[in-house]
């Protein structure tokens, strides 16, 4: 431990209420054992050593604000970080934590504040040598808001953790954006995630409530918007699905509610498993996918018609709608046997996305051949719902789109404002008179 360390430490225990650091280069780690509040200057930087955790927080109540932390160590079994909070009601605001392992670690805390942090890995790291953005470990009633988080390991890690909101986040260039593993009673809610291996993963967890997120750009042979595995009574309503690999994993989800969501732009929209149970899907508007779904045919897997109404598809839009009542005469098979086959076979999905397979899967549509056991929405839905915008939808990475080239990006803007007028429009043709 650094001179300038121990001095603040033992200022700290001799009941100094406020540490003030001018700008400069602070050397670290710091320890707070008394309750503090660190402010921080433009310019002030707490800088590591390289081993162990830059600023550990062991003081109920401390606030650290305004401060750029840097250079912790690299070891994952000390889970060095740039913060480690390890008590209660701790407040951490507008900090910049870079070339950290982990960013912060909050390790059996409660009413923690994480508020306006910036924080990225080392840049060099592979994925495998990297910690996490934040990470939770048995805490409980937390706020993290306003933070950007890049190129770590995964964005937010849970573990054992309950009763947390996660809210107005940006996390890109991570593995998974927000990671739960045994946490229950859980929100997220208007946070942007893109350009990552999976935007959010929910397994073994329960009443995780998932709202008005925007899950942009997730692209690649095995990408995801959202997975959802081993997740029961989860709550999906409102999140925009655009520009994925798959728009969303459902495996072994167990009385989810996935209602209201823009699913437009993905290689697959929805990947259903037929392991779940009472899985209700309506009022979405699924538009524009190179193909919408596969797989859920399971008996009471996945309704998708609840009280006479059931799911926008764009592919059913040469449906009727005779009698006027805001749902096509005629079921829509959502499932396409193509999409299995594309899923099991990468090398075809070239093959699968051309003219021809297209006209085989109308044909197919027409006059079944594969037995494949599919969803069904019974009662699909003539006109699109009115569902949130897309005002925070970000730009395609060109890493995303499989080049730089500009005609790549241009389709799949094209692409995206298709299904954007499919949301905004109405459906054609409807009532005969």
């Amino acid at each position: 431990m650094s001179f300038l360390s121990v001095v603040l430490s033992l200022a700290v225990a001799a009941s100094t209420d406020t540490v003030r650091l001018g700008p400069g280069i602070h050397p670290g780690p710091l320890v707070l054992t008394h309750r503090t509040v660190v402010l921080g200057v433009p310019g002030a930087v707490l800088r590591g050593d390289g081993n162990g955790t830059v600023l550990v927080v062991q003081a109920r109540g401390s606030i650290v604000r305004g401060l750029i932390i840097e250079n912790s160590g690299r070891s994952p079994d000390r889970y060095d970080a740039g913060v480690r909070i390890a008590a209660d009601s701790v407040t951490l605001e507008d900090l910049t934590i870079r070339n950290t392992l982990f960013g912060v670690y909050v390790d059996q805390a409660r009413d923690v504040v994480l508020r306006r942090l910036d924080i990225t890995g080392f840049p060099a790291a592979r994925e495998g040598d990297r910690g996490d953005g934040i990470s939770f470990y048995y805490s409980r009633a937390i706020l993290a808001e306003g933070n950007r988080i890049a190129r770590v390991r995964d964005g937010i890690y849970f573990s054992y953790t309950d009763s947390v909101l996660v809210r107005d986040n940006h996390v890109s260039q991570v593995r998974f954006g927000l990671h739960y593993m045994f946490s229950h009673m859980n929100r997220f809610e208007h946070n942007v995630f893109t350009d990552n291996a999976a935007g959010a993963v929910i397994m073994n967890s329960r009443n995780v409530t998932i709202t008005d997120n925007v899950f942009a750009w997730n692209a690649g042979v095995r990408s995801y918007g959202l997975v959802l595995q081993t997740a029961t009574e989860p709550t999906v309503r409102g999140n925009t699905f655009v520009g994925n690999g798959i728009g969303v994993f459902f495996d072994n989800v167990i009385r989810g509610t996935f209602s209201g969501n823009l699913v437009a732009a993905n290689w697959l929209g929805l990947q259903l498993f037929a392991n779940s149970e009472n899985t209700t899907v309506t009022g979405n508007a699924v538009v524009g996918n190179t193909f919408d779904a596969s797989g859920g045919g399971g008996a009471g897997s996945y309704p998708l018609c609840r009280e006479g109404r059931g799911n926008y598809w764009s592919a059913a839009r040469d449906g009727y709608d005779l009698d006027g009542d805001g749902v096509l005469d005629a079921p829509h098979d959502a499932s396409s046997p193509l999409a299995a086959l594309a899923l099991n076979r990468e090398s075809l999905r070239p093959l699968l996305d051309s003219p021809a397979a297209r006209a085989l899967g109308w044909a197919e549509q027409t006059f079944p051949v594969f037995a494949t056991a599919g969803v069904v929405d019974s009662c699909p839905l003539a006109h699109a719902p009115q569902l949130v915008t897309l005002s925070e939808l970000p730009p395609a990475p060109a890493a995303r789109l499989g080049g730089t080239g500009p005609q790549r990006a241009t389709s799949v803007i094209l692409l995206v404002g298709a299904a954007i007028v499919l949301i905004r429009g109405r459906r054609h043709p409807v009532r005969s008179t």
